[in-house]
């Protein structure tokens, strides 16, 4: 098969750019090569020369931070000893609680024996569960601070052995790394050791061991802090319970002695109610009976008009006319039927607001009873306990 000839000159463009294409890319080559050999021999040099510097540099992080833990391992031991002191004072305290909370307790059942309406939820039960709340609450807040004062003084002596742990593993590196810091290209004996650079190293890196060691120090510096802190909290804890409780114990004091007060004004109110009830009754009675000798008056009236009309329906023919008189009786006998009507309504009305009057002449009788037996409950059951403070504690001394 023949070509043309713009075939055969194409084919021979494609060949010299090819050709010169490969010995473009071989010259880049050899350039690269010398280029990468000269960069390996330096970084090499650079790296063993970095290698013996942060070794150097390693070592003395390594002394530095061991006289760090030794320091703060001393100061721990010493300060660990002085937390024990404050756990008798605060089991005390919590015990010295059950007091109040035993006399509120009481209050609360005797309140129970309050009947009918009196049986409310006033400002003195509020004030009774406000009180027995905060009592649990200290309560709580004192086992919560017993329990971390136990857990301190683990906690500072596990630190304690974190501490030893950390020193003993700062004398075993030191003693490596000063002698690989001491190694050198013609040491007799450097050899190789193929695939240690793949060993499992990763215990930590520069910035985890620094903070190993620093996390030691200030675990330990913390729990030191801790521990002062605890003393003064637990001073501040029982004087604050005391202080607390004592207001709480005052305010349900004040709210007894409102409610008494509250009870007696209404024991006087109901009393006094009573009493003009009572006259009230007494009236309402007359008025009945007032009301029914006047209906009873209404009917000879009535019996007249109508036996007027009657004896009128006699008269003959033409003479039965209806005339004035007849209007008029016709228009007296509606008048009086109408008076009897009211006076039959409000008859009814005084009847019931009678019957009114008795159930609430009841109502009161009753309800003097239920204060009676209420002001019996806070003013003699409830407040002959609750004259003084019953806790009696030593607060403890921070130094």
């Amino acid at each position: 098969m023949s070509h043309t000839h713009e075939e055969w000159s194409e084919s021979n463009l494609n060949h010299y750019q090819s050709a010169h294409s490969s010995r473009t890319k071989s010259e880049r080559i050899r350039n690269e090569a010398d280029t990468l050999m000269a960069n390996c021999a330096s970084k090499t040099q650079r790296s063993q020369q970095e290698a013996n510097n942060r070794l150097g540099s390693r070592i003395e992080d390594c002394n530095s931070w061991r006289a760090d833990l030794q320091t703060e391992l001393d100061n721990n031991i010493r300060e660990n000893g002085l937390l024990k002191e404050t756990k008798s004072e605060l089991e005390h305290a919590i015990a010295e609680t059950e007091r109040p909370l035993r006399i509120n307790n009481e209050c609360i059942k005797n309140r129970e024996a309050r009947i009918s309406i009196d049986l409310v939820k006033d400002e003195v039960e509020n004030s009774l569960e406000r009180e027995v709340e905060n009592i649990k609450t200290y309560q709580q807040r004192m086992q919560k601070m017993l329990a971390k004062v136990n857990q301190q003084i683990e906690t500072n002596h596990s630190m304690q052995d974190k501490l030893h742990a950390d020193l003993e593993h700062k004398d075993m590196a030191l003693e490596i790394d000063r002698d690989c810091h001491e190694m050198h290209n013609d040491a007799i004996d450097i050899k190789h050791h193929d695939g240690v650079e793949e060993e499992d190293v990763s215990g930590s890196v520069p910035q985890s061991w620094a903070k190993f060691s620093k996390n030691n120090v200030e675990e330990s510096q913390a729990g030191r802090s801790a521990t002062r802190q605890l003393r003064y909290d637990v001073n501040n804890l029982i004087n604050n319970a005391a202080s607390d409780m004592s207001v709480h114990w005052n305010k349900t004091n004040r709210a007894f002695t409102d409610r008494i007060s509250e009870s007696q004004d209404a024991h006087r109110n109901l009393k006094s109610n009573l009493i003009l009830t009572k006259n009230e009754i007494a009236e309402q009675e007359k008025y009945i009976e007032r009301l029914k000798a006047n209906i009873a008056a209404k009917d000879p009236p009535l019996r007249v008009a109508q036996s007027r009309l009657k004896k009128r329906t006699r008269r003959p023919d033409v003479e039965a006319c209806n005339d004035q008189p007849h209007n008029k009786l016709i228009e007296e006998v509606a008048e009086i039927a109408q008076s009897i009507k009211l006076l039959e309504d409000k008859l009814g009305e005084g009847n019931d607001a009678l019957q009114d009057l008795l159930r609430n002449k009841q109502r009161l009788e009753k309800d003097i009873k239920v204060k009676k037996n209420t002001l019996l409950i806070d003013q003699q059951k409830c407040m002959s306990m609750r004259r003084s403070f019953p806790y009696n504690v030593v607060a403890t001394r921070y130094y």
